[in-house]
């Protein structure tokens, strides 16, 4: 670095951004200046000797003066006077002040984008630092040419170099530089599509810049962490960090750094649909860049600015901007950034149908994004061509294509360990299955004997529950074994953190708090949250038994229909689309494929059958016991016509096929949160029937075929476990409870009816993107965690069921977290919980299943079962009951699903697991599990059988005829 100063700066410099359709936000690189002693110590000679030392010294100083005014004619200025100050030092044979002068040269020419230039010079410092021995500054040219070679495009040169320079750090123990360059490799890694290996050398980088006290260079890192959060559709995370860089950059004035750090956030914010927004941090940041003289930020804000315009329907302005940026890119030879601004100006003629000349600028885009061997764009680029060439009917080449994109994506998945990473990027990429799905279709439609519509089946198996496949197979992986106990021990030691912050914050709802005390316990939650996450995928990647799992393949028709069905099944998938949606029908014989209503129509009607179903759970504030009755009746009455045309529009097409009498259900989007059972049934020729599907149906819902192929194999061969029934059930949360000792029963709190944690105010509960539901209570007054008195009522009705030495009791409070996290309940097919669920589907890490929250003496306790803590149980058992509410939602992933407690303990080893999609009557709910496991263990149906069994009886009930009180229970995972 330069000590003529005590700041010392670094220059940072973009890299590549990613391409889903467009240039997104920039990360930046970090160029470094080598060693220089400040005040220069004079050099015994003759006096015309001195005088050239002299008028070095003042030229050098001029330069600097020059280029610290960060403008381009001031950087060109100083181009001269560096290179008059170098052949002084040449001619006086100071050749470290020449390297020192050379090198600075070379970070003008970097800044002003003449990456060829900036090469030259820095290849002329490299001689000379290794002919003076300066190790330090060597290490910094080793990074300075990395970064040139980066930019150029040639990633493996480029971490040739990064990697010569890191010894030779660790060896001159110069900490700071060597985080810097970790930062550099994670950018190169980044730019390649190596998501978790960039996180991970981030990650080793922040500390060792906070501990240097780097302020500039932490916000920098903080920046390209957001980045890359941003990059994998994680948006929220990604203004997490943006928001902690931001700060920094304001408080040390740097405000070239502070503009791209805007226009990221602006890119987030365009990502959001927040358009305005966008624009707004773009126009703050276009300005400074453009004093700065940063043309190659400034070319990704113009880009950016046009997207924006793109969006909102201005393509002549789009155009114009984009342009701007494509001039701008070709001048600072900006390769990457020339394919995707290509790639967007082909996108606007697509828009305005001049599609050849939209091709021609895409394969201009592709030829640029393989030579610089960046494979998002690539991908993206052949998903556009693709998508011309479908417009003109060219659909083989689409096919091929797409194929080919997908290839990319895949093995850009693959590269990332961590689970949430991944799961975020195969969202981000799920269009690409999309238009894969479209085509494959369209094809079908040409010709419907080439079996088009089995292999569009296979393509909507491969992007559907991907994450879930694999943790599956890492579940029988032991992928602890071998793994360096230090990296267990932080892993312990998060795990604990998390846990006390969690249940802070969960607690806190149960509580007078201020606004500002919850975002800070909001704040801290998640940051250990994403440290946490990010030593899981750390672990990964150093297991060898990790390294050795197979990753599992989707199946093809002829799989499912030999792995997954039998004659009494039929299985139901669909894949909502834009333009269309699909169902296919699937049994051991035969598939058929229909066309269904775009997403939008779907998840509208879906919205309104799922509101209608709960309006029990809704609670408007001052509204009267008549008024609310009233309201319920009229849902309840339109429920009816509602249902029936969803029933319609989802089943019809295959009404003619539903005589099976065991359907596998998998669903896509807004239909997760609809229980299939509660449809009316729809007969051949339209005809509606208001018996519920449930009637004649055993339903069982699936997150993809693959799933339960994956499933029965590691379940093959499993050893029964040796007793029947554990029951885990009426916790006790309050202190004044009756049962705390030296509680009077008069001190109890009045019950609640429902098993879910109330929250005060309207709380959004993050029901789906989908579905964007919003729970409301009835007060603003804070609301107790209640005993749920219908949970006894529901253990000792089916404890009875079985023989004492066959079951096992947790009541009261023994229902608590030592007791469920022990071996004890891994011993029995049947595990129930019985109690309140509280869900966080922002993080569905932190959802949980609440158990007792206090001692006998009154004393609080760690009462919390988090779903991140369930996936290290094991419990091999038949079926795990979760009868509490909303125990099946989740955060809504793309491709994926809803991601909760329910994947928790598959991994954790049960069969299958029944869970509840909204907040359950109490009463209701423990009559259904009463003659659920009534059906199982003295009827022995099996679990799909009961539960539909279960269903009609409370049904038939005139209290609970409503399909609220007794269709919110699914059945996920083996329906034999």
């Amino acid at each position: 670095m330069i000590r003529c100063s005590e700041r010392a700066p670094i220059s940072w410099f973009q890299n590549m951004h990613r391409c889903a359709v467009a240039s997104s936000a920039i990360l930046l690189f970090s160029s470094l200046s080598i060693n220089l002693a400040c005040p220069f110590s004079r050099i015994a000679g003759s006096s015309q000797q001195d005088s050239r030392v002299a008028a070095a010294e003042k030229i050098f100083a001029e330069g600097q003066q020059l280029f610290a005014e960060a403008t381009a004619v001031s950087k060109h200025r100083a181009i001269e006077r560096f290179s008059e100050a170098a052949k002084l030092w040449h001619a006086v044979g100071d050749k470290r002040r020449e390297a020192i002068t050379l090198s600075l040269i070379g970070k003008v020419y970097d800044l002003l984008g003449e990456k060829e230039k900036a090469l030259d010079y820095y290849t002329q410092t490299l001689s000379l630092v290794r002919t003076v021995g300066d190790r330090s500054s060597e290490a910094a040219t080793l990074n300075n040419i990395g970064l040139i070679y980066d930019s150029l495009g040639d990633k493996q040169k480029a971490l040739g170099y990064y990697n010569s320079a890191l010894p030779i750090l660790q060896e001159t123990g110069n900490t700071r530089v060597q985080a810097i360059t970790f930062v550099n490799i994670g950018l190169l890694h980044d730019s390649m599509g190596e998501k978790q290996r960039a996180l991970g050398f981030y990650q080793k980088a922040l500390p060792l810049l906070r501990a240097a006290h780097d302020r500039e260079s932490e916000a920098v890192t903080l920046n390209n962490i957001g980045y890359l959060y941003d990059s994998i559709g994680e948006q929220q995370k990604a203004l997490t960090y943006f928001g902690q860089a931001l700060p920094i950059l304001q408080e040390i004035s740097d405000r070239r750094i502070e503009a791209i750090t805007l226009n990221n956030v602006g890119y987030v914010y365009d990502a959001l649909d927040e358009k305005q927004k966008a624009l707004d941090y773009y126009n703050r940041a276009l300005p400074v860049l453009r004093v700065v003289g940063d043309r190659r930020m400034e070319a990704v804000t113009l880009n950016n600015i046009g997207l924006v315009q793109k969006a909102i329907g201005d393509k002549k302005k789009a155009l114009e901007f984009f342009n701007q940026a494509l001039e701008l890119r070709r001048a600072v030879g900006d390769r990457s950034g020339e394919a995707i601004t290509l790639s967007d100006i082909g996108s606007v003629y697509a828009l305005l149908a001049e599609r050849q000349k939209a091709l021609d600028l895409y394969k201009q885009a592709l030829q640029l994004s393989r030579a610089v061997e960046d494979g998002s764009t690539e991908a993206s680029v052949l998903r556009r061509i693709a998508m011309v060439e479908s417009d003109r009917g060219e659909l083989a080449e689409a096919r091929i294509n797409l194929e080919h994109a997908l290839t990319i994506v895949e093995h850009l998945r693959t590269r990332i360990t961590g689970q949430e990473l991944r799961g975020s990027y195969f969202a981000s990429v799920h269009e690409f299955f999309e238009s894969y799905i479209d085509v494959l279709m369209l094809l079908h439609h040409l010709d419907p004997a080439e079996g088009y519509d089995a292999l569009a089946l296979q393509a909507a198996e491969r992007a559907r529950a991907r994450t879930l496949l694999d943790s599956l197979a890492e579940a029988r992986g032991n992928i602890r074994q071998g793994i360096a106990p230090e990296l267990l021990e932080r892993e312990r030691a998060l795990q604990q953190k998390l846990d006390v912050t969690a249940e802070k914050q969960a607690r806190f709802f149960n509580s007078n708090h201020t606004d500002e005390q919850g975002i800070g316990l909001k704040k801290e939650t998640e940051g250990l949250l994403i440290q946490y996450q990010e030593v899981e995928a750390e672990m990964r990647s150093s297991s060898p038994r990790y390294a050795a799992l197979t990753q599992p393949v989707p199946l093809s028709l002829k799989e499912i229909q030999q792995q997954v069905l039998d004659s009494d099944t039929l299985l139901l998938e669909y894949a909502l689309g834009d333009q269309k949606s699909y169902l296919w029908a699937v049994t051991p014989s035969s598939v058929s494929s229909f066309e269904l209503a775009p997403r939008v129509e779907i998840e509208a009607a879906t919205r309104r059958v799922y509101e209608l179903l709960t309006a029990r759970d809704k609670h408007i504030k001052f509204q009267k016991p008549d008024e609310q009755r009233a309201r319920i009746a009229k849902a309840d009455a339109d429920y009816a016509s509602a249902s029936a045309a969803l029933s319609q529009m989802l089943l019809g097409p295959v009404a003619s096929q539903l005589e099976k009498k065991r359907l596998l259900i998998v669903s896509d989007g807004a239909l997760n949160y609809l229980p299939f059972g509660a449809l009316p049934s729809v007969f051949a020729g339209g005809i509606s029937d208001s018996r519920p599907l449930i009637v004649d149906h055993e339903i069982v819902s699936l997150p993809s075929a693959s799933a339960l192929s994956v499933l029965r194999r590691e379940l093959m061969g499993r050893a029964p476990v040796a007793k029947t029934l554990a029951v885990v059930a009426d916790p006790v949360f309050e202190k004044d409870d009756e049962r705390v000792k030296g509680t009077k029963t008069g001190q109890r709190r009045n019950e609640g009816p429902k098993r879910s944690i109330e929250m005060r105010g309207t709380t959004d509960l993050g029901i789906g993107e989908s579905l964007r539901l919003t729970r409301q209570s009835d007060s603003d007054e804070v609301t107790r965690i209640h005993r749920l008195p219908f949970t006894r009522r529901e253990a000792d009705q089916i404890l009875a069921l079985v023989p004492e030495a066959d079951r096992f009791k947790a009541l009261d409070f023994d229902a608590n977290r030592t007791i469920v996290t022990s071996p004890v309940l891994g011993q029995y097919r049947f595990v129930h919980f019985a109690t309140h669920g509280f869900l966080n589907a922002s993080h569905p890490e932190l959802s949980s299943i609440v158990l007792s929250l206090v001692n006998r003496q009154g004393a609080e306790q760690d009462g919390f079962l988090w779903a991140h803590e369930v996936y290290n149980l094991r419990l091999p058992a038949e079926m795990v009951v979760l009868s509490g509410c909303r125990t099946g939602l989740g955060k809504e992933i793309k491709g994926e699903g809803l991601v909760g407690l329910t994947r928790g303990f598959m991994y954790a080893g049960s069969a299958r697991v029944l869970v509840s999609l909204w907040d359950i009557d109490d009463e209701a709910s423990a009559e259904l599990m009463a003659h659920l496991y009534k059906a199982i263990l003295t009827e022995h149906m099996t679990p799909a059988a009961a539960l539909r069994t279960a269903q009609l009886k409370v049904s038939n009930d005139k209290r609970w005829q409503a399909p609220y009180y007794w269709a919110a229970f699914v059945l996920q995972g083996e329906p034999r």
